[in-house]
């Protein structure tokens, strides 16, 4: 009979811990990759084990941040408004948080400086400015669903007990997020408050033949087709 590989068994107890603690992570609803990497990397675990390569398809698979509880909810103040659908929150423990308002799209600003082609539609920098006169410096509320693919926490502002992301749409300033067949639209009612805005022509709705901004990126940033919506 062959010896026992004693170092073979090691290993095997050792991916065992890994997995126990992956299990762990999962149970308490960690929907953070890098905040699960930097755990294992305290605890002295090796990069690219079995453990670490599951941890990173189930956080990008799972519906990250909706816990078995339901989403997670965090207050704080609006530091910084990139565009009219990105924000950056200082929660009360003193940690930055890039946020995209969940179903919503607003119209895309320019990104010429990062990568040629990428122009700026109508609309852009007033929908910008209106989100930004309504949220930035106060204090909100925020429940947020999962991280999205530029690990932006898609999420739900609330100003005052009121939704951020409807007043964007009732404004004028944001569609409902209808991309991939409302895929993102987690919020149906912003649908309505968008034929609403568009009957008033508020907002991007004064101006001639908008377009949606998955549209845009479409159209413009791929096809190089960027009509003039003003």
């Amino acid at each position: 009979m062959r010896g026992v590989n004693h170092a073979s068994g090691r290993g095997s107890e050792r991916h065992n811990e890994e997995l126990m603690t992956l299990a762990e992570l999962v149970t308490q609803g960690s929907s953070n990759f890098r905040e699960a990497s930097a755990w294992f990397s305290r605890n002295g675990f090796r990069k690219g084990t079995c453990a670490w390569m599951v941890v990173g398809l189930l956080m990008t698979l799972a519906p990250a941040g909706a816990t078995a509880a339901g989403p997670t909810e965090t207050k704080g103040k609006v530091v910084y408004v990139d565009d009219g659908d990105t924000v950056v929150l200082l929660s009360s423990e003193r940690v930055q948080i890039k946020m995209r308002l969940s179903s919503i799209d607003a119209p895309e600003s320019s990104h010429t400086t990062k990568e040629e082609g990428r122009v700026g539609q109508p609309f852009a920098d007033k929908s910008k400015q209106y989100l930004s006169s309504m949220v930035k410096g106060r204090d909100v509320a925020a429940k947020c669903f999962e991280p999205d693919r530029y690990e932006r926490q898609v999420c739900e502002l609330f100003l005052n007990g009121e939704s951020v992301n409807r007043a964007m749409v009732r404004a004028g300033f944001a569609w409902a997020n209808k991309a991939n067949h409302g895929r993102y639209l987690r919020d149906r009612s912003v649908a309505e408050l968008q034929e609403d805005a568009e009957r008033r022509k508020v907002g991007l709705w004064a101006g001639r033949n908008p377009v949606a901004p998955w549209l845009w990126r479409k159209q413009c940033w791929q096809g190089g087709v960027c009509a003039s919506a003003e």
